[in-house]
């Protein structure tokens, strides 16, 4: 038993990688990444530059979520009888996009990023800078 559980666990977590590109604007150098993804919103990031430098990390998303709940209750009274009445509601709105950042840094470089997604495609873009002012856009 502890052998297949081990083996499904192991199945989860193969699934959990998920790869991203940064484009440097300046040369046209892809810096490519690889990201947890186990859909909490918040995970490491590692990262190789074309010259082999290892720039590691972490990135957070914000749900654009909005919840709201409402409750009211009348009563209405009158010759013919007495009427009560309540009334409860409940609403969720999902928009299509989530907001986050990133940062990964690695031998005296940081590369801070700003990206957006489709929480339902799992797909993004974003733009990013280092502190040596070169300019990346994000794919993933």
């Amino acid at each position: 038993m502890k052998k297949l559980w081990f083996l499904a666990f192991s199945v989860l977590l193969l699934g959990c990688t998920s790869t991203a590109r940064l484009y440097s604007l300046e040369t046209g150098q892809v810096i490519n990444a690889s990201f947890e993804n186990y859909g909490a919103g918040h995970g490491k990031i590692t990262a190789t530059t074309p010259e082999g430098k290892l720039l590691s990390g972490e990135y957070t998303t914000i749900s654009g979520m909005a919840v709201s709940n409402s409750f009211g209750s009348a009563n209405v009274s009158g010759t013919s009888g007495y009427a009560w009445a309540t009334a409860q509601g409940f609403s969720f709105n999902q928009p299509g996009q989530q907001y986050g950042s990133a940062t990964i840094v690695g031998d005296g470089t940081v590369i801070d990023i700003v990206y957006v997604v489709d929480p339902w495609t799992s797909h993004g873009h974003g733009v990013g800078r280092d502190n040596n002012g070169k300019r990346y856009k994000l794919q993933f």
